[in-house]
């Protein structure tokens, strides 16, 4: 097969031309005739990723980021995108379509932390109202958790090494999950009365503002609630092209260290 069928195999599940503005997915290294026997996914590429997918004779990684995000002011060897194309590896990265799609990240997480099937789940922040496709999940469940609860089961889940969260005060019965950098949607939820959210990258006054009104907020961390989204990119990457390799390299893993 070749980077081009890959690239038009996650086109249909995660469609590119759905990029928020501010994103740069697609393909971002290499051509669509490049012939693909072994491809490595990961949530992140980076020098590590590269040099070990070099070592088992990779062509193409599959990456939730985008390698190429920010601009480039320069080339060199300790740039990752050098040693891509120093190495002659193509990289195809689906960033917010995968955050948005149905089946992709928020479905995921929704499904993870036990709450059903994520379907017909509400969209948290639509982005496509027409075709209900947006950032993150709302589930309104028919039991109640307290805070401590849902923040024990979002560590087990996501397999956090680490987890914080306020404590809004109030049994929770409508929760709204959100992958990586949630910041904003907890505004969202407080303005919206969600009783919680479950998210990553927040921010000190957001914690507080929510904790004011009464909505509990658990940050699980950027990577713990995205790198989940790799095991099922290998399910459907293997189930429709079962000649080919697909494998998460060892060097996929968080960067952060916790004392």
């Amino acid at each position: 097969m070749t980077v081009g069928e890959v690239y038009d195999y996650l086109n249909t599940i995660a469609p590119f031309r759905t990029q928020d503005d501010f994103d740069n997915s697609g393909l971002l290294i290499g051509s669509r005739d490049t012939e693909v026997y072994r491809i490595a996914v990961c949530l992140d590429i980076t020098n590590d990723v590269v040099e070990e997918c070099a070592r088992v004779g990779a062509q193409l990684i599959v990456s939730h980021h985008p390698v190429i995000f920010n601009k480039i002011r320069s080339l060199n060897e300790n740039s990752t995108v050098y040693r891509l194309i120093q190495h002659d590896i193509a990289a195809v990265c689906n960033h917010t379509p995968l955050d948005m799609a149905r089946g992709g990240i928020s479905d995921v997480m929704y499904e993870l932390m036990g709450f059903g099937d994520p379907k017909n789940s509400p969209v948290l922040h639509q982005i496509y109202p027409d075709k209900n496709i947006g950032y993150g999940r709302i589930a309104y469940l028919d039991f109640e958790i307290s805070a401590d609860g849902l923040a024990e089961t979002a560590k087990n889940v996501f397999s956090c090494k680490g987890i914080k969260y306020v404590d809004g005060g109030r049994s929770i019965k409508s929760v709204a999950v959100c992958g990586g950098a949630g910041n904003d949607e907890v505004y969202r939820c407080i303005d919206m009365g969600i009783d919680a959210i479950i998210t990553g990258d927040v921010k000190h006054h957001a914690f507080v503002d929510a904790y004011n009104v009464g909505v509990t907020v658990i940050d699980a961390g950027h990577y713990a609630t995205e790198n989940i989204i790799v095991s099922k990119l290998i399910q459907k990457l293997s189930a429709k092209f079962p000649e080919s390799e697909i494998f998460e390299p060892a060097a996929n893993a968080e960067l952060c260290k916790y004392i």
